[in-house]
């Protein structure tokens, strides 16, 4: 809880039964009911909420008190992190057939051992001498091993098992990139299952208790074509059904798939060239639980969201309210891991490309603080954790979202003017976008 109050800039608490309104003012907007069935449990959560580390992270150079705040705030909301192995905050591992440098992945692994969770490695990319660079330089292509030294790769990913044998789960690659073929259309579904089985099959034979996982595809559509509003490339119902092809064969070529890891933004201007409101946009969220919806139709295995992104386009209210929305849709829906990519803002506070970060930048004056979306993800794990009840609730409003477990219950307010959520006898202010989570009463 001592993050959650922390980071209080974002996330208001109504404590008591009192009227909930900013600075003791009447309640703004109009009033929408909230029902809450302490008494009726509909799920259980299963969603642990991570962080990739990238190009920066906590191991910047930066003075000792700003990078101590900002592993406080890592602490207090991660209980996943995943490195890569090759870029993003580590160099190339081989640059040259057997010569194995290790130096920057172990500074990187062991950040991660310095922090509570479950640690992960995401096997990608590959040395340049295994593509077809066919060079010993260190370029970072994002390029796959060719065919010929698929086996290659695999017995580097075996490498990386041995060096850190506490880490049990692994992604292979990252955005299928280099796998997309002109000629199919369509990423490269063969290729990628010759990859992906290699590394399965000898990861296996280190441990059998590691887990693999993949594709890590990106999930294209922003899913406006249902209403009609825009039919227009990239506006196809998630998911696409190239996509859905692609995941279907490699769910059949796959010798084993231990969690399945899917990369998704609410709206990409590379994929929908439309431009979307605010509130329009807080319509779209419900995909991130549709897909995990329809994904667990086809396979029993978890669905992790290696990355999940709102892109948006300002910062402010609009940016807590969307990550809210998009994992109160991710955890409705079943999802197990939600990792937020480049959690270090980069640059100064409010940077708009780096909008979703949790913490600022520990290079800067003020750096290592919490942002405000770090409160959107503190309350999901102080009150949503795996294991935690999810009971019956519902609001008289479509766009005032509500989750609530026996204790709590968050609320969201998908409309940009203000409303008022009546419940328990309560009063609660929300203003437009606004995020709260609210105390229950006993038996609701």
């Amino acid at each position: 809880m001592a993050l959650a109050a922390a980071v209080a800039v974002g996330l208001a608490a109504c404590l008591g039964p009192a009227a909930c309104s900013d600075g003791g003012t009447p309640p703004p907007g109009p009033s929408v009911n909230v029902r809450v069935d302490t008494s009726h449990v509909v799920m259980r959560s299963r969603l642990a909420l991570g962080i990739t580390h990238t190009e920066e992270s906590l191991d910047v150079p930066a003075p000792a008190n700003r990078i101590a705040r900002a592993r406080r705030v890592a602490a207090g909301i991660a209980t996943v992190q995943n490195q890569h192995i090759y870029g993003w905050g580590a160099l190339n591992p081989e640059p040259r057939p057997s010569e194995l440098r290790w130096a920057s992945l172990d500074r990187r692994v062991a950040l991660m051992r310095s922090l509570p969770g479950t640690r992960v490695i995401t096997l990608c990319c590959a040395p340049d001498w295994m593509t077809r660079l066919g060079r010993a330089t260190t370029t970072y292509p994002n390029l796959p091993p060719t065919s010929g030294h698929v086996a290659d790769f695999a017995r580097l990913a075996v490498a990386v098992a041995r060096r850190y044998p506490d880490v049990r789960h692994f992604i292979v690659w990252n955005e299928l990139k280099g796998f997309y073929s002109r000629r199919l259309g369509n990423w490269d579904v063969v290729a990628y299952a010759r990859l992906y089985n290699a590394v399965y099959d000898a990861l296996k034979r280190v441990d059998p208790r590691i887990r693999v996982g993949g594709p890590y595809i990106v999930l294209q559509g922003t899913g406006s074509g249902a209403a009609a509003q825009r039919r227009t490339r990239g506006t196809e119902d998630p998911i696409v059904g190239r996509d859905r092809a692609f995941l279907r064969r490699w769910l059949a070529l796959a010798h084993g798939v231990d969690f399945l890891t899917i990369d998704r933004s609410l709206v990409s201007p590379s994929h929908d060239p439309n431009r979307y409101p605010h509130d329009e946009q807080l319509r779209l969220t419900h995909w991130f639980g549709d897909i995990v919806t329809e994904l667990r139709t086809i396979t029993p295995a978890p669905v992790w969201y290696a990355e999940n992104y709102i892109h948006p386009d300002t910062v402010g209210p609009f940016v807590d309210a969307a990550e809210a929305s998009m994992l109160l849709h991710e955890l409705r829906a079943g999802a197990a891991v939600s990792l937020r990519w480049r959690p270090q803002a980069v640059g100064p506070a409010g940077r708009v490309a780096n909008a979703e970060a949790l913490w600022a930048d520990p290079r800067r004056p003020g750096g290592g603080r919490p942002l405000s979306v770090a409160a959107v993800y503190a309350a999901f794990r102080d009150h949503f954790p795996p294991g935690t009840a999810i009971v019956a609730a519902r609001a008289g409003a479509p766009d005032l979202e509500v989750l609530a477990s026996r204790r709590v219950a968050l609320l969201v307010n998908a409309r940009r003017t203000p409303v008022t959520a009546a419940l328990g006898g309560r009063r609660i202010a929300m203003p437009g976008f606004g995020v709260r989570v609210v105390p229950l009463a006993p038996g609701g």
